[in-house]
């Protein structure tokens, strides 16, 4: 019998053998599979993320000349310069260099506006009180060193990005900067409330009507002053009733390209500790896509335009601005991306997203069909108001050649 056993214990050995090379096989195939799906998952992200406009886009339709500058052939009636998120300058930051000699070209017919982010990260807290003159004080000097009208706005940051101290911070900050300026006025809107408020540019015989907003009230969820929405609409549409052209300037655009707007390049989707920190370039492919997708798709930002908060305040404040009737031309301008952005508007004529005076904070776009004018790059918007009717719109940039777009904005 133990004989015979022998081969029957060597059958089952062998049996037992192949029912384990089979589990392997399938756990292989099984793995392979999925990192197959994995990959075919990636590459699809991947093609659909596409590349930032790191070198400027322009709109087809743009013609050739209109990437360079222009000499204005009348004579400047006013000029409004739109810098936003320049809360963070290096040393001798170019954007402000660039910036401050554009603004004392014609100091007695400019407006600089800060759009908002003029503190960042944190705002003007207790903590962060003392960073104020390494922070604010490069914006300010351009003002105060061309004796130029300068008005400051706040942004999501400048209300600490939501956090409870958020009022007391915007408080802090809009006396440091009504202290420190002498032109009125410094820092609108006051005291916290959302506005609009409605300013002649120059004040004596104005040639643009512009209507201040404070954004981040609409999404901020802690301490802020009691004020019905449907105030705020109500103001916005009368004041819109003018013959004069508007510029309504507010920290949040109401349309976007950038990363506020869902886009996300390949860098991104691969290197996801960039988003942090720029220089982390840590390959984590795959997992690295989850944190693009579950921001935009599951927990939702209200300082993304999916945001819930973000979008209710988009169709009140687009419900406002369709009702204009006699101004000839309005343009809605913001920050909030840090990047360049000139859009064709719908409600509005021109959706101008000018994010970025701290030129180590670019950040990734993209282009609609509405896009005029991207670039993932550091700069600012001038909007030239001439004698002869005409307003002329220059994308300016700090490198040799300043100005990389203009266009004549129809009316």
């Amino acid at each position: 019998m133990a004989g015979h056993s022998a081969p029957v214990l060597q059958m089952i050995d062998g049996i037992r053998n192949k029912k384990e090379d089979m589990k392997f096989y399938n756990r292989s195939r099984f793995l392979w599979s999925m990192f197959l799906l994995c990959l075919i998952v990636q590459t699809v992200q991947l093609t659909i993320a596409g590349c930032s406009h790191t070198s400027p886009y322009y709109h087809p339709d743009i013609s050739t000349i209109e990437t360079k500058d222009i000499a204005a052939e009348h004579t400047l009636q006013y000029r409004v310069l739109l810098i936003g998120d320049a809360g963070q300058p290096k040393q001798d930051e170019p954007v402000l260099k660039t910036l401050h000699s554009w603004t004392k070209k014609a100091p007695e017919k400019t407006s600089v506006i800060f759009l908002g982010d003029n503190m960042y990260p944190d705002g003007m807290t207790e903590q962060k009180m003392h960073e104020a003159p390494t922070h604010l004080g490069p914006q300010i000097d351009v003002i105060k060193s061309t004796d130029a009208h300068g008005l400051f706005i706040p942004g999501n940051h400048d209300w600490t990005n939501g956090k409870e101290v958020g009022y007391r911070a915007l408080l802090a900050q809009e006396k440091y900067i009504n202290d420190a300026l002498t032109r009125a006025p410094q820092f609108l809107p006051q005291g916290g409330t959302p506005g609009p408020v409605m300013l002649g540019l120059p004040e004596e015989n104005p040639v643009v009507r512009m209507i201040v907003l404070d954004t981040q009230w609409w999404l901020h969820q802690h301490e802020k002053p009691a004020v019905s929405t449907d105030t705020v609409v109500d103001k916005l549409k009368d004041y819109l009733d003018t013959e004069l052209p508007v510029i309504v300037v507010g920290h949040h655009p109401l349309q976007s390209y950038g990363i506020h707007g869902g886009f996300y390049d390949w860098k991104a989707h691969l290197f996801p500790g960039r988003l942090a920190h720029k220089w982390l370039w840590v390959p984590v492919p795959i997992v690295g896509s989850l944190y693009p997708l579950v921001r935009w798709h599951v927990v939702k930002s209200d300082q993304d335009l999916n945001g819930t908060r973000y979008k209710n305040m988009v169709t009140e404040l687009n419900a406002a601005l369709s009702a204009r009737k006699k101004s000839p031309l309005l343009i809605y301008a913001s920050g909030h991306e840090h990047s360049l952005q000139v859009l064709a508007g719908d409600v509005t004529d021109y959706l101008l997203v000018s994010g970025l005076g701290s030129s180590e904070k670019a950040t990734e776009v993209s282009h609609g069909d509405n896009t005029l004018f991207a670039h993932q790059h550091s700069g600012f918007m001038a909007i030239d108001y001439l004698t002869n009717g005409k307003v002329l719109l220059r994308v300016v940039e700090p490198a040799e050649r300043e100005v990389v777009f203009y266009h004549w904005l129809k009316k």
